[in-house]
């Protein structure tokens, strides 16, 4: 089997088994506990405030500052050079916020900063500065400061009021990135689900190794392309082996796209697989179908559907439809449109389906597909049509006698770039030249 691509796989002995693309994500981590914490105490308790000053007289104007709060109550340790800042930092408990001078013995300028954020990376940093320039405090907060203070002013008026928006502003900024933590968690488990959705619905396809043996039998050969366009997705086609020369085949599009559809689709599998009859006619099944899957669709969600009977010992194909795009029969160097009318399931709770009967001699070909290769626009924004479709599958039977779906979607692609926006199915089931068995 050829590996898959952006336009879907095709498997030329018939039974297309698309292994799920790869699901890659970024790495992700947990919330940090503590920073969501970083905040709660400031109407209650003392708060640790680090100190990075090198003058005397303006660490004496800011620890009187703080020394005048009464709520919250700060403790304040001095720290004259970074090295000494980086060192407390280090050895005792976090502090609540530094009040931090760029310009220091050891250390100047944005530097200065960046090693005591590196030192500190979870307390909020507030520049202490003689200039006031509001350039700078622009600059400070692009690197990471959380606020800044000018010198000048009075520090009994604004220095509390700059820890307190600090501690605020750097408490939201916490919060927000455990939240893009916590939203690319759950992304990650979507995308696990969704992985598994997807390798289940492919599950639902036929499988080449029980098949291929009783095509052989039957001297069929079964070609198929499908790819749903959000990964998972309302359509899936099958296969039921109805013994001696019949064989039947399937084709179903649940309106809607991804999850909601693929739920939808594991349904009507499931009643496909219950409602199972020995020798039907493809009618009796969607009758059959048709009745009871109203009660198990919300309201407006519906299923168009086609059945088929291959009977290779009478030379004829029974089909019925339930609103699906009109197959094409390929016979003779001749395409027909074959009859679709029908209404979908899940619309009528007591659907009537007729089904309709014609020779399928050897040499034949039936096109199944589903309605992403009509309806999707063309770069002039022109739904691609059941004409265009029918010219192109006439096209490729006539260099191939049979239009074989590779071909049919290499061609398809060329005209209409994927990804498409609707799922994509295309089944198609040839009769070997020669005589039929007998």
């Amino acid at each position: 089997m050829d590996d898959s691509s952006s336009k879907g796989a095709v498997d030329r002995c018939g039974m297309t088994i698309v292994p799920p693309r790869p699901v890659t994500w970024g790495d992700d981590g947990a919330g940090d506990a503590a920073g969501r914490a970083l905040g709660r105490q400031f109407w209650s308790g003392r708060l640790r405030v680090l100190l990075v000053e090198d003058e005397p007289g303006d660490a004496r104007l800011v620890k009187m500052a703080l020394a005048q709060s009464r709520t919250p109550a700060f403790v304040v340790v001095h720290a004259a050079t970074l090295a000494e800042a980086i060192t407390q930092s280090e050895a005792g408990p976090p502090f609540d916020v530094v009040l931090l001078d760029l310009s220091l013995p050891d250390s100047a300028g944005e530097s200065t900063f960046v090693r005591m954020h590196q030192a500190a990376p979870k307390a909020p940093i507030v520049i202490m500065t003689g200039l006031d320039d509001p350039h700078f405090a622009d600059h400070a907060l692009e690197i990471g400061a959380q606020d800044y203070l000018v010198k000048s002013d009075e520090p009994e008026r604004t220095v509390v009021r700059a820890i307190r928006y600090a501690i605020t502003r750097m408490n939201a900024q916490i919060e927000r990135d455990a939240l893009a933590l916590r939203v690319a968690s759950h992304r990650k488990a979507l995308l696990l689900e969704l992985a598994a959705a997807r390798t289940m619905q492919f599950g639902l396809l036929p499988r080449a190794d029980r098949l291929d043996p009783r095509f052989r039998e039957l001297e069929l050969d079964v070609e198929a392309a499908f790819e749903p366009s959000l990964g998972i997705g309302g359509d899936l086609w099958g296969c039921m082996d109805y013994g001696y020369g019949r064989i039947g085949f399937y084709t179903f599009d649940f309106s809607g796209h991804g999850i909601a559809a693929a739920l939808n689709v594991f349904r009507l599998h499931a009643l496909i697989a219950d409602r199972w009859m020995l020798n039907p006619k493809p009618g009796d099944l969607l009758e059959a179908v048709g009745k009871t899957l109203p009660g198990m669709l919300a309201r407006g969600q519906y299923a168009t559907m086609l059945a088929c009977v291959v009977d290779t010992v009478k030379n004829q194909l029974e089909w019925a439809s339930a609103g699906s795009p009109p197959p094409f029969l390929i016979e003779g160097g001749t395409t027909t449109r074959l009859d679709s009318h029908g209404v979908p399931l899940g619309l009528d709770s007591q659907p009537s389906h007729p089904t309709f009967v014609r020779a399928f001699p050897p040499g034949a070909s039936l096109i199944l597909y589903s309605d992403a290769l009509t309806d999707t626009a063309d770069t002039d924004g022109e739904p691609f049509g059941e004409d265009r479709l029918a010219g192109l599958v006439d096209t490729i039977a006539g260099e191939d006698g049979c239009c074989r779906i590779r071909t049919l979607m290499d061609r398809f692609y060329s005209m209409i770039p994927p990804p498409l926006p609707d799922d994509v199915t295309a089944v198609r089931i040839s009769r070997a030249l020669g005589e039929g068995r007998q």
